[in-house]
């Protein structure tokens, strides 16, 4: 990031588990602070998906600006650099104008290319690509299996079975010089270490498995279906990231008649707590230099070190 005068508040992110409650706090924070709300969530930037993704609702934002929800169509392959590209001018612009800005998600991905970096990594030869292409034929498991063994590191940070980020660590590793891991290891962060504050929310597994079933019952009462049927008009290649919304899968499949409603949405909860379970495990893992918060106190303590931060 560009050199910025003295005396800006400073970028706050705000992490945390799906259904743990980040919208909310940070809200409240951005109302404490002067501040307004970024997206960092990879499926809250999509149009269509407003339940199922868990955006804000219009109520909520209302209550102060946010920026960067819903504005891209389903049928875009949306990447963490293309959010870079858009995030940056968002949070420059809060700055200049005296704001502070407060990103809020689920994607770990994201926060780590903004507080770490992202590497310029080369575009993988035909041969690396034809061997990832080739190992997914066979199956998403020996895709992850290939992808573990070439780089156990970049493995790693893929929560469950993400074929698009397996694909790319095979590729890389058969299709540059160096592995994934290796390549990212020369990187240099968009917001450099004394300009951001973040903040990881973590519930206790039992209550946010309990708050993910719950909400999860509000999103189909308030038009989740909806959205699903909305979303299989489009005809969109399943392989989209928008098509693996945590959710949206068991209910496209019941729309096509291959699962009871009862089951998709058991299978739903299902999913939803399996991937708020690796979120958890990620953020606990991943994060440097953030502060865990799990209760009132602890976010009381976090806004004191907002209002106290300079750069």
């Amino acid at each position: 990031m560009t050199k910025l005068p003295d005396n800006l508040k400073p970028v706050v992110c705000i992490a945390g588990p799906t259904a743990s409650g980040k919208s909310a706090w940070a809200i409240e924070l951005a109302q404490s602070v002067d501040g307004e709300i970024i997206n960092a969530d990879s499926m809250q930037v999509y149009e269509i998906l407003h339940i199922l993704s868990a955006r804000p609702s219009q109520k909520e934002i209302a209550t102060v600006p946010h920026h960067l929800f819903g504005f891209i169509h389903p049928s875009v392959r949306y990447s963490t650099g293309m959010w870079l590209r858009d995030v940056v001018p968002v949070i420059l612009d809060c700055l200049t104008r005296g704001k502070t800005p407060i990103l809020v998600g689920g994607t770990g991905l994201y926060f780590k290319a903004l507080t770490e970096g992202l590497a310029a990594i080369p575009s993988p030869n035909q041969t690396g690509i034809n061997k990832a292409n080739s190992l997914l034929a066979d199956g998403i498991q020996k895709l992850r299996n290939a992808a573990e063994l070439v780089d156990p590191v970049a493995a790693s940070r893929v929560l469950g079975d993400d074929p698009q980020r397996l694909t790319r660590i095979v590729s890389v590793a058969y299709g540059t010089d160096k592995i994934l891991s290796d390549w990212q290891r020369n990187t240099r962060p968009i917001i450099p270490q004394g300009y951001w504050l973040g903040g990881v929310l973590l519930r206790e597994r039992e209550e946010l498995y309990e708050r993910i079933n719950d909400r999860y019952v509000k999103m189909i009462e308030n038009g989740g279906l909806e959205e699903a049927k909305n979303i299989q008009k489009l005809a969109l290649d399943t392989d989209l990231p928008a098509m693996k919304a945590i959710g949206l899968p068991p209910l496209l499949r019941y729309l096509d008649g291959k699962l009871s409603y009862e089951n998709a949405i058991n299978e739903a909860k299902r999913d939803t707590r399996r991937f708020a379970k690796r979120q958890f495990t990620w953020f606990r893992g991943q994060t440097k230099h953030w502060y865990c918060v799990k209760n009132a106190t602890d976010e009381a303590v976090f806004r004191q070190k907002i209002s106290q931060m300079s750069i």
